[in-house]
């Protein structure tokens, strides 16, 4: 195939492809873009739920609490002034008294807190007589004699610890009524007084004890006070809703009957539904109306269809709440009786996936933890079935990518809840493909017309390809003196020549620049290996294993800046089991300073641990003097460990540190000194006496002048106190690491500046 053949299709191929691009992601755009407007309402409405699951919660739990703190035991009626506008949500409100033995403060160190539902229990016989049938029995008296009385006794017992059920009717408008925070201050006032009597009871004399009870009567006088006041104006609310809600049914009543007057003469039908309906007011006006309070119904059990409708409720309630609304009613500190609600789950549920809308299509839904499915109408879970979520939930899919729908869900961490709302979008998606495709097509029609134009204008580019083309072909042959004719500098194809020229003669430079690089890659290749090799030497130089003597630990780090680093640590243990042991740093890095290490070596070789310290540093320094090194210098310590005594000199080294376990401070031993192969020949020892778990730390100054990223060094305070901390594990090992730790949080992951050596000496 000619070029101008390849050039005109390419040209066709390069118009069609970015306009079937520009049309794919103009429609692919404004898709994602309408639908991610739909999904963030979605996400709202979802929010939304989540929002409201989370107020029916609170409100609950905050109404209990309002329940808890008034005397609705003595007046159930009163769960009404508590509940307030929450009542709507709860079925009934069950009230479990404790048996009274288990009330004692004296009994307990804490007063008990119960977060649980309390089932009814038979109370056990008071300590007190039970004590008393023992003692009769041990005195041979008859312990039978008492049986009727205390059978009573028990009968009166039990009956005090039974439930109290307190059925809610479902009135609509109830006030609402709420503790103000004064009065939810003196609840907490009473509620800590009550923890004080119930913990602090043995300890407290009989004086103190009485005084307690005393501020605590009078805080509950003071509560009850306010209370009164708050409960009146709320009785005050009811009443007047009370009317209300009576004045509304009179006015419907009349409405009725102005229609029934209106249409009796239309139907015969009708006439009997009035007289009917007439009947029915006959018989409801001989029954006395009740009031909103007088409709509570109290009693003390539930039936066992109610237990079981129970069960099924609670187990509902907890999983759409993570939690069952149960709260302990206390009495002087005391945990008194249990009070619990039972919670409507339908209405739960309907208000948390909101009122039905069929104009927008939206289907909310909710899905607990056991994959339980719950949504409007029957309706919206037929169309959850349809697009495939309902399966999903059951066998614990990802929820599907529906065409043409936008799902969205929310999270409950507390109850595992998952709240979502599917949200179709269709319509305005077929519209958007019409769009598309009418564009698509318009621009396949502008492109034919313009590729009539295309043939002759690559017949005149495509003129002089043959020559540039012969060319080539010598330069891949490896001519590459090979030049083009220059014909025109202005046209492309002159600049297309000059530019080949051009390049053939940097392949030339090329060609020279690559012998180059490949004799310096082996030039370095052959110093690379020459260090590798300094390296092992200097690695072989330092010992193979720590050394093990009695009552002692050692452990060592060392991290070395360069291939060859001049840092350097060594051990000798004697016949005697004195233990000796020298850590350096020779002056730079590299081959000089191993071959300082080298010579240090030898000489600390011959140590026996007879000498000195001071007096091996003297000795050394001028056997380095004679062998005239230069400008190589050596900085060393030695120390020798004698039992519980320790000997140390130094040439020029960073100060040791003595970490002592008596007191948990850090003890300096610096010594000013010149390093070996410098001035000064003479050294001093310094002993010092160390207790069975101190801590000695042998370093070079690469850990005190550790530099970080911005240049900031550590320094030898900050490094006495990393010290510190890393003193406290459990053994040298553990030091170690946790000064190797602190010097990595330093400087990171970069190479140190300069060598790291740690050796670490802990008495056992």
């Amino acid at each position: 195939m000619k070029i101008r053949t390849q050039l005109a299709i390419a040209c066709f191929l390069l118009a069609i492809l970015p306009l079937g691009a520009i049309v794919f992601y103009s429609y692919h755009s404004s898709k994602r873009a309408l639908q991610m407007a739909y999904h963030q309402e979605a996400v709202r409405a979802t929010r939304q739920m989540n929002g409201r699951l989370a107020r029916i919660r609170t409100e609950l739990e905050q109404r209990l609490a309002d329940a808890s703190a008034l005397p609705i035991q003595q007046d159930p009626t009163k769960v009404l002034v508590a509940l307030g506008d929450a009542a709507s949500l709860v079925d009934s409100v069950e009230i479990q008294p404790l048996p009274t033995a288990a009330l004692a403060p004296v009994a307990r160190t804490a007063p008990v807190v119960s977060v649980a539902p309390i089932a009814p229990v038979a109370p056990a016989a008071p300590a007190a007589k039970v004590a008393a049938k023992d003692a009769d029995a041990a005195a041979g008296g008859d312990a039978d004699a008492d049986a009727d009385a205390d059978t009573g006794e028990d009968a009166e017992v039990a009956e005090a610890t039974k439930p109290i059920v307190i059925d809610i009717p479902a009135i609509p408008n109830i006030p609402r009524f709420r503790l103000s925070d004064e009065q939810r201050a003196k609840i907490q006032e009473l509620s800590r007084l009550g923890m004080q009597l119930g913990t602090q009871w043995q300890s407290m004399s009989a004086e103190q004890r009485e005084e307690l009870k005393k501020t605590m009567q009078q805080k509950q006088q003071e509560l009850d006070q306010s209370m009164k006041f708050a409960q009146a104006d709320f009785e005050a609310k009811i009443d007047a809703a009370e009317k209300k809600q009576e004045q509304r049914r009179a006015e419907s009543e009349a409405r009725r009957e102005e229609i029934r007057a209106r249409n009796e003469t239309r139907r015969e039908a009708l006439r009997e539904k009035q007289e009917r309906e007439r009947e029915q007011r006959e018989a409801a006006k001989l029954t006395p109306k009740t009031s909103i309070q007088q409709q509570i119904v109290v009693r003390r059990a539930y039936t066992a269809a109610e237990k079981e409708k129970l069960r099924q409720d609670e187990k509902r309630v907890g999983l759409f709440f993570g939690q069952k609304f149960n709260v302990p009613m206390r009495k002087e500190g005391a945990v008194v009786a249990q009070l619990s609600a039972q919670v409507k789950p339908e209405e739960v549920i309907r208000r948390i996936l909101g009122a039905s809308n069929d104009e927008d299509g939206d289907v909310p839904f909710a899905v607990d933890r056991e994959d339980n499915l719950y949504t409007r109408t029957p309706e919206d879970r037929e169309k959850l079935d349809r697009l495939g979520l309902i399966r999903a939930f059951e066998e614990h899919r990802p929820l599907p990518k529906v065409e043409n729908w936008v799902i969205a869900t929310s999270f409950d961490k507390q109850s595992e809840l998952r709240v979502g709302v599917a949200r179709p979008v269709g319509e305005n998606l077929e519209e958007l493909r019409r769009t598309a495709a009418w564009n698509f097509g318009a621009g396949i029609a502008l492109l034919f017309v313009a590729l009539i134009g295309i043939v002759p204008i690559a017949n005149h580019i495509t003129r002089d390809v043959q020559l540039v083309t012969a060319g080539a072909e010598r330069i891949a042959h490896g001519d590459l003196m090979t030049r083009l004719p220059v014909r025109s500098k202005r046209s492309e194809f002159g600049q297309l020549a000059a530019a080949f020229n051009r390049m053939a003669e940097d392949l030339s430079h090329q060609q020279q620049r690559i012998v180059e690089q490949e004799r310096v890659a082996v030039e370095y290749e052959r110093k690379s290996v020459e260090l590798e090799e300094a390296r092992r030497f200097q690695l072989s130089m330092l010992p193979k294993e720590l050394p093990r003597v009695p009552g002692l630990e050692v452990a060592v780090f060392t991290q070395t800046a360069t291939e060859v680093g001049g840092d350097y640590y060594d051990f000798r243990v004697g016949p005697d089991g004195v233990l000796s042991m020298a850590v350096g740093d020779a002056t730079g890095h590299g081959a000089k300073a191993g071959t300082m290490v080298t010579v240090i070596k030898t000489l600390f070789s011959g140590y026996d641990g007879t000498q000195s310290p001071a007096v091996f540093l003297g000795d050394a320094a001028e056997k380095i003097k004679r062998m005239e090194l230069g400008r190589m210098a050596m900085s060393l310590l030695l120390a020798r460990f004698d039992g519980l005594r320790a000997t140390i000199a130094a040439a020029g080294m960073p100060p040791a540190f003595v970490h002592r376990v008596a007191t948990g401070s850090v003890e300096e031993v610096a010594q000013e000194s010149t390093p070996l192969g410098t001035l000064g020949t003479e050294y001093h020892d310094r002993t010092i006496d160390l207790a069975q778990g101190d801590t000695v730390l042998l370093l070079t100054d690469g850990f005190p002048e550790l530099q970080a990223p911005n240049g900031q060094q550590i320094g030898y305070s900050a490094a006495c106190e990393e010290f510190a901390r890393a003193a406290r594990a459990g053994n040298a090992q553990g030091v170690i690491d946790a000064l190797a730790a602190a010097s990595h949080q330093w400087h990171g992951d970069l190479p140190p500046n300069d060598d790291i050596t740690f050796v670490v000496v802990r008495m056992t």
